[in-house]
């Protein structure tokens, strides 16, 4: 008689299900005959069974995606019961069903930019069902053209509810650059229940506490003052709109306009390529700012620096940020003539480097370097930073 345990002798055959569960999960369908998939819920208990046929469940919502690896490389094509089985509806029902939301997030997201699953933005169905991340609203910008009717009325709907989740993830991060810190000031404060100063109200107010009521008894009230007291400035946003700076004109749209919602700010949002376009009048709704954008075209800033200089009422008072990669074709010279003459003239001038979807700075090094040459504050920031950069620069 064998001295090796038998299959059905939990937990030992327990173990040896969910182990090669695993390795199938990783390895693919390919690996079934090495891995003895066959049979395998006849092993172990009824758990173990439940188990591999939630495994079989995981495989077919990864299979959707990732056999297309195999074609992509040419190695095998997918078998007949592959992903052009599923419609994206349903994938999109399995994935949300069988991952945890971050899972099922990289699923989407490698669908739609990894494996062209164009369903998920030219289904409304699908869009309004897909995860509302900036690879789909990065998506839908690229293919906005293409989209007419009810998908384009998805689409927008789609593109607010992500502006909106950037919008309040900015304006939390940013208040305190943008708006000044809060500091006590009873003489001068605007006496309303939102400026209330509570912890100094009641540590100010202990001396009154009353111990046989166990009430404190409220003598004065203190409150809260911005402290900055900002001058009117005019603040000129020019954002480079060709076609690898996707990333960067979602977070430049919704960061003009939480500056337009300042009142010692007006701004004007100015897109350019080889065009330029003055979104001004749309700045306060940055879903149509993205909506309107024309991403594709060339790189000319001499075009957009001479519209922008028309702008210009009081440059002492008046801040340039100008959003590019600085991958210019053959202008650079007249540009960092230009840009020497508007630094010259007391305009406040930023260069912003471009970053990638992760982050990571992209921009042609020497011409930024030439342009903080000419006096201009050339830099990768965050948000965060610009802001607090504007900040300082408008007290």
């Amino acid at each position: 008689m064998s001295d090796e345990p038998r299959d059905d002798d939990a937990p030992d055959a327990d173990d040896r299900v969910e182990r090669s569960l695993r390795w199938r999960l990783i390895l693919g369908r390919y690996s079934e005959d090495h891995l003895g998939m066959d049979g395998l819920n006849q092993r172990g208990s009824p758990e173990a069974a439940r188990r591999v046929r939630e495994g079989m469940r995981l495989d077919a919502a990864l299979s959707f995606i990732y056999d297309r690896e195999h074609d992509r490389r040419a190695h095998r094509s997918a078998s007949p019961d592959g992903p052009d089985t599923v419609s994206v509806p349903a994938w999109l029902a399995q994935v949300r069903d069988l991952f945890p939301s971050e899972a099922a997030h990289i699923l989407e997201q490698d669908a739609l930019t990894r494996y062209g699953v164009r369903e998920l933005i030219t289904d409304p169905d699908v869009l309004r069902a897909a995860e509302p991340t900036e690879a789909l609203l990065h998506a839908i910008l690229e293919f906005k053209a293409l989209m007419t009717g009810d998908v384009l009325q998805a689409a927008r709907e789609v593109v607010a509810a992500i502006v909106a989740r950037i919008q309040e993830r900015f304006k939390r991060d940013l208040a305190p650059a943008l708006f000044g810190a809060r500091t006590p000031s009873p003489e001068h404060a605007q006496r309303t229940f939102r400026n209330l100063d509570m912890r100094r109200t009641i540590r100010r107010n202990l001396r009154h506490w009353d111990p046989e009521r166990e009430q404190l008894i409220i003598d004065r009230l203190y409150f809260h003052q911005r402290q900055r007291r900002r001058h009117s400035h005019r603040v000129i946003v020019a954002v480079d709109q060709s076609g690898s700076m996707t990333s960067n004109l979602i977070h430049a749209a919704v960061m003009a306009s939480i500056f337009a919602s300042l009142p010692a700010l007006s701004v004007h949002l100015v897109l350019w390529d080889h065009r330029v376009m003055d979104v001004t009048e749309l700045v306060h709704d940055p879903v149509e700012v993205l909506m309107s954008a024309q991403l594709g075209g060339g790189t000319l800033l001499l075009p957009a620096l001479t519209y922008c200089q028309t702008l210009i009422a009081q440059p002492e008072r008046t801040l340039l940020v100008v959003l590019s990669d600085w991958e210019l074709f053959g202008e650079q010279e007249a540009c960092l003539a230009m840009a020497q003459d508007l630094r010259a003239g007391g305009v406040k001038c930023i260069g912003l480097n471009a970053l990638d979807a992760a982050c990571h700075p992209v921009y042609n090094e020497r011409f930024a370097r030439d342009l903080a040459g000419v006096g201009w504050t050339v830099a990768t920031m965050t948000p965060l930073q610009l802001a607090e950069h504007i900040g300082r620069l408008t007290d």
